[in-house]
């Protein structure tokens, strides 16, 4: 069994297992994490798209699909960006076994919300 903030945010929290859902959090925990202290700290200054893409993102519901969907309709200065990246990674993989509120992917969300702040 893990520790208790191991087990605490991972999508098969409870188990003494480790699902593929696990790995794809951890990836997505860590790069997202990256992602907002480079954004925080000045080292990472994201297209003006990109911060449009994050605020789009903040105000509808996620799912594998409509995440896909909206990394597809990306513009190609969007596509190309670290932010897409994060999502192409691991997001989608994760949201198929998790819903959008779970703690799993609560870093990813104040990755966008920091962004889509930034664009308002």
């Amino acid at each position: 069994m893990l520790c208790a903030p191991c087990d605490s945010g991972r999508p098969s929290r409870g188990t003494s297992w480790l699902s593929p859902a696990d790995f794809h959090w951890a990836a997505l925990e860590q790069h997202a994490a990256l992602l907002l202290t480079a954004f925080k700290s000045g080292a990472w200054v994201p297209y003006a798209q990109e911060l449009v893409f994050a605020e789009s993102l903040a105000w509808f519901v996620w799912t594998e699909e409509t995440l896909r969907a909206a990394a597809r309709a990306a513009d190609p200065w969007t596509a190309t960006g670290r932010l897409v990246r994060v999502l192409d990674s691991n997001a989608f993989f994760l949201l198929r076994d998790v819903p959008a509120t779970d703690p799993a992917l609560h870093t990813l969300r104040r990755l966008i919300d920091t962004l889509a702040a930034a664009a308002a």
